[in-house]
């Protein structure tokens, strides 16, 4: 689900870049595998974070941001938001499980709220 506030996918990158990982824009592109003034251009919102998730993942392994860390997840939906796409890791998942289709019409049919989106994550994690 995208972010709840107004900051950017490149907003919270820069954020997450200087403060987490105390990394410079040059060394950070080069580990990441980007030109240093594609990376700029991302953390400035002039051009659209990487559509692939292998290329977020590397962001994010960078980052030092673990696979269950909400800010990863975070920084997927704040991509897809950029660009009015569906997160790479959800479009993955929808490809390689034929029954999340299923559940994705069955919530948009219900008109489920937020909160009970959030329920129902919840639900889902603890009892399967």
């Amino acid at each position: 689900m995208p972010a709840r506030s107004k900051e950017t996918f490149g907003q919270m990158l820069k954020k997450l870049r200087l403060d987490e990982a105390g990394m410079g824009l040059r060394a950070f592109a080069a580990m990441i595998e980007m030109q240093p003034s594609n990376l700029s251009n991302i953390e400035r919102d002039r051009i659209a974070p990487p559509a692939a998730r292998q290329a977020i993942d590397r962001i994010c392994d960078a980052l030092g941001l673990a696979d269950s860390d909400a800010r990863r997840t975070q920084l997927f939906d704040l991509a897809a938001h950029a660009a009015n796409r569906i997160p790479a890791d959800v479009a993955d998942a929808v490809r390689q499980q034929p029954g999340v289709p299923v559940l994705v019409r069955t919530v948009a049919n219900k008109q489920l709220s937020e909160e009970k989106l959030r329920e129902l994550a919840e639900y889902i994690k603890e009892f399967y």
